[in-house]
């Protein structure tokens, strides 16, 4: 493990790949989260069908809730946006930002031109081959 790795300050970077840009997000599954809002939804919708309106918005307000309830109980992970290596029991002190899509795009970018590259045979795709005249 590279020594600067894990300091005072928590993770400055990532153990894995060696990367310096992280993200904090929360440690839940997405899926799960969206999951539950689309039960609620759905069941919301089905209460508006059998004309019970504060049975709908009875579910609307309880999935709200749990959402909230989750948000607030759930602890925040720290993730690396090269390799997706998540850190988890470190106490955030604001040197990590939440997830900023240029920075992915920046990273998904780089590794579909590596990617590109080893499927090629070793030419870089962006590198004009065109004979000059």
């Amino acid at each position: 493990m590279p020594e600067d790795a894990v300091g005072e300050q928590g993770v400055t970077r990532c153990v894995i790949c060696r990367g310096h840009d992280l993200f904090v997000r929360k440690d839940f599954p997405q899926r799960l989260g969206v999951a539950i809002v689309v039960v609620g939804s759905i069941a919301s919708c089905y209460a508006w069908y059998r004309h019970q309106l504060f049975l709908t918005f009875g579910i609307l307000f309880i999935t709200a809730a749990i959402d909230v309830l989750l948000y607030l109980l759930v602890r925040d992970a720290i993730v690396c946006y090269r390799c997706g290596a998540h850190y988890r029991g470190f106490d955030d002190d604001e040197s990590h930002t939440e997830f900023n899509l240029e920075v992915h795009e920046r990273y998904r970018q780089e590794a579909a031109r590596q990617e590109a590259n080893a499927n090629s045979g070793g030419v870089d795709p962006d590198q004009n081959l065109s004979p000059r005249i």
